[in-house]
């Protein structure tokens, strides 16, 4: 039976890659790999090594993989963007988008267009 992979972020995989491929340490020798994850800027990677050495040493074994990335959020960007994916530089226009029943996110207000 096959052991599921380590998960990691794309940073730290990128990360560990990059080290590896250097051809520049034993990837067994956690603490050089931290220092060259470091030297080559991949201080997401540097973090997480120190920080998960059981992880680590699993993966070594087991392979590493990316987390899936977070599905985008419509939180980051205004309402106006969020109501009709309209950037904000038609606030104070009402645009081709905008209906004048449209209305906000809560569905109490007007669009923010109008």
């Amino acid at each position: 039976m096959e052991r599921a992979k380590i998960i990691v972020s794309e940073d730290v995989l990128a990360g560990l890659e990059a080290v590896r491929l250097s051809g520049k340490t034993n990837m067994f020798d956690r603490p050089r790999v931290i220092e060259l994850a470091f030297e080559m800027g991949y201080d997401a990677a540097a973090i997480w090594l120190g920080e998960n050495k059981r992880q680590y040493a699993e993966g070594i074994f087991r392979g590493f993989a990316a987390a899936e990335p977070a599905p985008p959020s419509n939180r980051d960007c205004s309402p106006h963007d969020g109501q009709h994916g309209v950037p904000d530089d038609t606030v104070g226009e009402p645009s081709d988008e905008c209906q004048a029943a449209d209305t906000g996110e809560g569905g109490d207000s007007s669009c923010v267009d109008r």
